[in-house]
């Protein structure tokens, strides 16, 4: 090479530089922003936040730092803004929700893991489309006239467990994740799709099963967390043919192929027995509202009110949705119900006080039971959700120029204390909300699994997020958990069917958190081995 093309490309390497990094970052209106210690120049902080526990990082900087920094990202790309302030967190999430969309790395992932559906959609015209269509399938009214299926649906899977149970004569060992999939995926489909999955052991089911287990390893592993920090710097990448990345998509495809084919089918079906426009709506209609006794029934229904409108689904939406309603609810209620058991296992006595609950009621706890008893039960779950939230972080990028309000106040470098920052479109902006959850100066006592807290007076409110519970689990604001009435109503059926037969004990294994697509138990693994996705338990007949 000659010596003035290495001086030309070194030149033009130079202004790129300038002009891509160093312009860009002395405009920046975060750079007086407080900058945790310790960035690496290729990994930035974001390998030290992968490292370590999810969240246990930010709860670091939190307690030093305060609510709201910067972090550097790795490879170069732009700083990313943290934001816990309870304040700054709710005008994201309920006022300016449409101005921040799912980042590039974010966005492809929930596409291939869940569906190009509600969760995926972007703009508030859109969204709000969407929503309408789906909402009335989903009040607490819906959800209760389905509660005779999901509790038939659990007890049935419940049933087969309590037999394993029996036969071992003692003690058997079995994995809670496992268990607590067949459970949910078989209320799911038994009231969202009139499907049957028989207990979770259909080889449908076993796809669907087997394919969430594939992918979660792969995501969990430094190599899981190389991948979304190249695919964050160079989003590109998530159009290649690259194994791991396409294997998110397993699970859905074996959804989209099966059930949802299936139900798509059925809504055609009485279409085309329909002999004109005018009766195919009205027949559809009266139909739909005849077998309206599922989830998606009721979405078909909503869809034919919008038959003559631009409201109305198309084919492939109604693919895009079956899919991202199965594994949203799917894979957010097992996690869950496998992180309640294994911290019963491992505290009997809160165990046992949730079991003389539920002694209280006479047969099948119903809906009103649920709605408006239950307190321990119910403290169970939220104290679940704040420990172990199934979105451990939300990152979301502006489009929009915005001034985001803070409670807390914000010293900067220069020595100005501020109430507020200020967000150009294209900064990526991330809500630690397991970190959060576990802040210390809210909760003493805040890595302990303790139900009896939200029994108890709660710290000051304005401290607390306005989530569903004071909690983040279900996001908050018009983009959050659409489903969140059947999500409880579901997890407290298979819970308390669980424990009402079954006794839980621990089996004495290191347990830590992975984060794939959401937040994940892990087996520690010895020197050899990375560990494994499972929630080993001994249950006994009780």
């Amino acid at each position: 090479m000659s010596l003035s093309v290495l001086l030309i490309s070194t030149l033009i390497s130079g202004i790129a530089f300038v002009v891509l990094v160093v312009l860009p970052w002395r405009s920046s209106p975060l750079r007086l922003l407080p900058l945790p210690p310790g960035a690496a120049t290729l990994w930035g902080h974001e390998k030290t936040i992968f490292m370590d526990e999810p969240g246990r990082v930010y709860r670091k900087w939190i307690k030093e730092i305060g609510l709201t920094f910067r972090i550097k990202a790795a490879f170069g790309a732009p700083d990313i803004l943290v934001v816990s302030d309870p304040e700054g967190i709710a005008h994201i999430l309920q006022k300016r929700i449409y101005d921040y969309h799912h980042s590039a790395v974010v966005r492809p992932r929930v596409a291939r893991l869940l569906g190009k559906g509600l969760g995926w959609v972007e703009g508030e015209e859109e969204h709000k489309r969407m929503r309408r269509i789906t909402r009335p399938a989903l009040t607490a009214d819906n959800v209760k006239a389905m509660s005779p299926d999901i509790i038939e649906a659990a007890t049935q899977v419940i049933s087969d467990l309590v037999r394993l149970v029996q036969d071992s004569g003692s003690r058997v060992e079995v994995d809670a994740i496992d268990w607590a999939g067949k459970a949910t995926l078989n209320v799911i489909g038994r009231v969202a799709f009139l499907h049957d999955f028989n207990q979770g052991n259909s080889e449908e089911a076993r796809r669907i099963l087997n394919a969430r287990k594939s992918s979660i390893p792969a995501a969990a592993t430094y190599f899981g967390y190389l991948t979304l920090m190249l695919l964050r710097r160079f989003p590109f990448l998530n159009n290649l043919p690259i194994p791991q990345i396409q294997r998110q998509g397993l699970a859905k495809t074996t959804i989209q192929s099966g059930v949802a084919k299936e139900l798509v089918n059925r809504y055609q079906h009485l279409a085309d027995e329909s002999s004109d426009r005018e009766n195919y709506q009205q027949d559809l209609l009266s139909r739909l509202r005849e077998s309206a006794s599922s989830f998606m029934d009721s979405v078909l229904f909503e869809h034919a009110v919008r038959a003559s409108s631009e409201e109305k689904l198309s084919v492939s939406e109604l693919y895009e949705q079956i899919s991202t309603f199965i594994i949203s609810g799917f894979e957010t209620t097992t996690a869950t119900l496998s992180f309640s058991i294994w911290e019963l296992a491992r505290h009997p006595d809160k165990q046992q006080r949730l079991r003389e609950e539920l002694s209280t009621i006479n047969g099948d706890p119903t809906f009103n039971d649920f709605q408006n008893g239950l307190p321990y039960l119910h403290a169970v779950l939220k104290e679940t959700l704040r420990l172990y939230p199934a979105l451990p972080y939300m990152e979301r990028v502006a489009t929009k120029p915005d001034v985001i309000p803070l409670r807390q106040p914000l010293q900067l470098a220069n020595g100005q204390v501020v109430h507020h920052v200020v967000v150009r479109p294209g900064q990526t902006v991330l809500i630690p909300i397991i970190a959060i959850h576990r802040q210390d100066s809210i909760w003493a006592d805040a890595d302990t699994f303790r139900p009896e807290r939200w029994l108890e007076d709660l710290p000051p409110q304005e401290q607390l997020c306005s989530g569903w519970g004071n909690l983040l689990a279900f996001s908050d604001g018009p983009r959050s958990c659409i489903g969140i009435q059947l999500a409880l109503f579901n997890y407290k059926t298979i819970l308390s069917s669980w424990i009402r037969q079954i006794q839980f004990e621990d089996t004495g294994l290191e347990m830590s958190l992975k984060i794939s697509s959401s937040l994940q138990p892990w087996v520690r693994g010895d020197r050899d081995k990375q560990g494994r996705n499972q929630v080993p338990i001994y249950l006994r007949s009780v």
